[in-house]
């Protein structure tokens, strides 16, 4: 955890910043407040194990819903982004993995910035970025961040996946080295309709509304039955229900099917599971969460789970897992392997997770809450201490058009090019061109 600098000591950051610039040896950890030395994002190392979390649906959305449909409007802050990528077409969504994150542009293309050390933008680099690049060709119908790679659905029907292999996640059915290129996901049964990528996992949800995962399944993560590895896709059995959402993060994952039920599987050390048991050692088979009524949305973080359920004003949110640092939004700070409510909010539209904490959009009462983990800045509310409770994020005052936490930091897409981060920016995942990477306790914007 870093915390911001003080304002006395900003003459001293930019002094930090020219000699960093200039390639100077300098020591500004002291007084920037940053743990250990100085490194530039491309530098940043490996991150194998790191989570990233991806809420998925079948249209593409995997964000904060449709404000226009709730009657919020979209208040754009007086710092707002430029003109945005020009030619590329409208933003039209933001998404992120762990320690980067991503733009969906109308014209079928996208841009990331952040962390690329695995090659996860999926532009023939390892690069990585402070501001936003090129990232997984053309032709993108949707596009789903993880840890350490990052998958597309095509518009021609098709699926890609770039980054890391060394599990078999790339979906082409064998243990790939990292591929800094998109890999064709070729040994899915069907087209993919959405995926969700887990630590060295990934799922998609095929056209049949069947899920199919690939990859590390030492702990259950597959779904399949078995505590396995997989390169070739396997089915999860969901009881012959059919999925219309998919979440991973870390070491779980559970899904939405089309009558409201959510099942999960994988890691159940914390309860995330939802299923009333916390189980070491993992569950390989897909268990039930005790929900009281039909889910709309689901996110998976790395040790909870959260859910949307109910419809329009009177909807809730409910999570489950570990809540040592207010996962679970309950205002107790006590773990649960059954789901309890979010104290305070409803009428959202819109939900995602990070590592430990999550956000939702307010659609009828505007702006966006967050609760959970803030040593970052991830909660926006101008303060880096936990919330036991849903805070509200500093300056958006309407739902936003979409919505994406990474591991430590949050976005939110608020109006076309306007994309707002706040959080960690350690790896340039915040995409506002700081040399010095310091995170950010409430939205800045990205400089496009």
């Amino acid at each position: 955890m870093r915390p911001r600098s003080s304002p006395g000591a900003r003459r001293t950051a930019l002094a930090c910043a020219l000699a960093l610039a200039a390639a100077a040896t300098v020591d500004c950890t002291s007084l920037l407040g940053i743990d250990g030395p100085y490194r530039a994002a491309a530098d940043a190392g490996d991150v194998d194990d790191s989570p990233a979390e991806a809420t998925v649906e079948p249209d593409g959305s995997g964000e904060a819903g449709d404000a226009a449909d709730a009657g919020a409007d979209t208040v754009e802050p007086p710092d707002a982004a430029g003109d945005g990528p020009a030619g590329s077409g409208q933003v039209t969504a933001v998404v992120a993995g762990r320690f980067y994150t991503c733009a969906l542009l109308s014209g079928g293309t996208a841009r990331c910035w952040g962390q690329n050390v695995d090659g996860e933008f999926g532009n023939g680099t390892v690069t990585s970025s402070a501001v936003p690049v090129a990232a997984m060709g053309a032709g993108l119908a949707s596009l789903w961040p993880g840890p350490g790679d990052t998958c597309a659905v095509l518009q021609d029907g098709g699926g890609e996946c770039a980054g890391q292999g060394g599990s078999g996640q790339l979906g082409d059915g064998v243990v790939d080295a990292d591929s800094p290129v998109p890999v064709a996901a070729s040994a899915l049964p069907s087209a993919p309709l959405a995926f969700a990528v887990g630590v060295h996992f990934a799922c998609a949800i095929v056209a049949t509304g069947d899920v199919y995962c690939f990859g590390g399944g030492s702990l259950g993560q597959l779904g399949d039955g078995a505590l396995a590895d997989s390169a070739t896709p396997v089915k999860v059995d969901l009881g012959g229900a059919h999925a219309k959402a998919i979440s991973a993060l870390w070491q779980h994952a559970c899904a939405l099917t089309t009558t409201g039920t959510v099942y999960c599987w994988g890691d159940d050390s914390s309860g995330q599971l939802g299923n009333g048991v916390a189980a070491d050692g993992g569950v390989a088979a897909p268990v039930q969460v005790m929900l009281g009524g039909p889910a709309t949305e689901i996110a998976a973080g790395a040790a909870h789970s959260c859910a949307i359920v109910g419809t329009g004003s009177n909807n809730g949110v409910w999570c489950w897992g570990l809540n040592t640092d207010g996962e679970l939004g309950d205002g107790t700070g006590v773990s649960s392997p059954t789901p309890v409510q979010v104290a305070g909010i409803q009428g959202v539209a819109g939900l995602t997770a990070g590592n430990s904490h999550t956000c939702v959009g307010l659609a009828y009462g505007g702006g966006v809450a967050c609760w959970g983990a803030g040593g970052s800045g991830q909660l926006g509310n101008g303060d880096t201490k936990n919330a036991l409770s849903p805070v509200d994020v500093s300056m958006i005052g309407g739902a936003p058009a979409s919505l994406a936490a990474g591991g430590f930091h949050t976005c939110a897409l608020v109006a076309s090019p306007n994309v707002l981060c706040w959080g960690a920016d350690d790896f340039g995942q915040l995409g506002n061109d700081d040399p010095l990477d310091q995170q950010q306790s409430a939205p800045v914007p990205v400089k496009w």
